[in-house]
């Protein structure tokens, strides 16, 4: 087979896959504008009179893309008439951000020491790292909440807060981001007397601008749709975050779905729209696949 048969078929199919997984998102944001009628006559399988009368025996859903009338009413529904919305909206980013910003300075830290210090041991504590990392998240709960209960924690954010602060991924992440520094930097900052907080502040951070926005941006997408953690940790009602609350928002109104759903998904598409540059130059440096 020729190579340019081969490249189209290879276009068609990743248009395809494309396609096949952006189509929930664009029936999730064009569905936003219906309303609540249009909504409840499209996805419900219950026979009405008229569908008995006119001889239909089974009913399936139907799944439009285009509202007969446009409206904003479902996000007014969401955003005015919903105040839990909002207030298990903050409690999302009272989870995400503290872990966002301590995951990062923590594995900055932790992947500059990895790099710039001659351990003996270092090549073992690293690979301890990894084998940490690459365990599912459910072998890890059960010894995360025994020490949130010897802490006293365990129905708080703190208990959901610390652990992914001290995630072995972002050290991972950011340490192989170091490796492409060049050690001539750090021979020739080292000459002119710098000493390692100079280098750091001075020579590392700014080589890591693409690495750091890239653990960024995995972090705040992780913990901004964590669910099992925030289930096992916070009992208290108003105290959980929006991606738990999101599976049972529909149980009052089935149309403010889909705008609680686009408001939800905001925040993470903007993040990767705006830096995807960065995400894929700071994966590409880390050398992951």
């Amino acid at each position: 087979m020729k190579p340019k048969i081969i490249e189209k078929i290879s276009f068609v199919i990743l248009i395809f896959t494309g396609i096949l997984f952006l189509f929930p998102l664009v029936v999730t944001f064009t569905n936003s504008f219906m309303t609540e009628l249009e909504i409840s006559l499209n996805y419900t399988t219950k026979l009405s009179f008229f569908d008995l009368y006119a001889g239909i025996k089974e009913k399936m859903i139907d799944m439009n893309l285009i509202p007969m009338e446009a409206t904003l009413g479902q996000y007014y529904d969401t955003l005015v008439n919903q105040p839990t919305f909002i207030l298990l909206l903050i409690n999302s980013l009272k989870i995400t951000l503290p872990v966002v910003l301590g995951n990062v300075v923590i594995s900055l830290l932790t992947a500059y020491g990895f790099t710039i210090w001659k351990w003996k041991y270092k090549d073992i504590i690293f690979l301890v790292y990894i084998i940490v990392m690459l365990m599912p998240l459910q072998a890890v709960l059960v010894p995360n909440y025994i020490i949130a209960d010897q802490l006293n924690i365990k129905e708080s954010y703190l208990a959901i807060i610390l652990p992914g602060i001290f995630s072995p991924f972002g050290t991972f992440l950011l340490n192989q981001s170091m490796k492409a520094i060049p050690n001539e930097y750090f021979e020739a900052a080292s000459v002119d007397g710098a000493n390692p907080v100079y280098i750091f502040f001075h020579i590392v951070i700014p080589q890591m601008k693409s690495g750091i926005a890239a653990l960024i941006m995995l972090t705040f997408i992780e913990y901004w749709n964590l669910v099992e953690q925030a289930v096992i940790f916070i009992k208290d009602y108003y105290l959980e975050p929006l991606s738990v609350y999101l599976s049972r928002i529909a149980e009052g109104k089935v149309g403010i779905i889909f705008a609680a759903s686009c408001i939800y998904m905001f925040l993470p598409l903007w993040f990767l729209l705006m830096g995807q540059e960065n995400l894929e130059k700071g994966i590409e440096l880390s050398g992951m696949k």
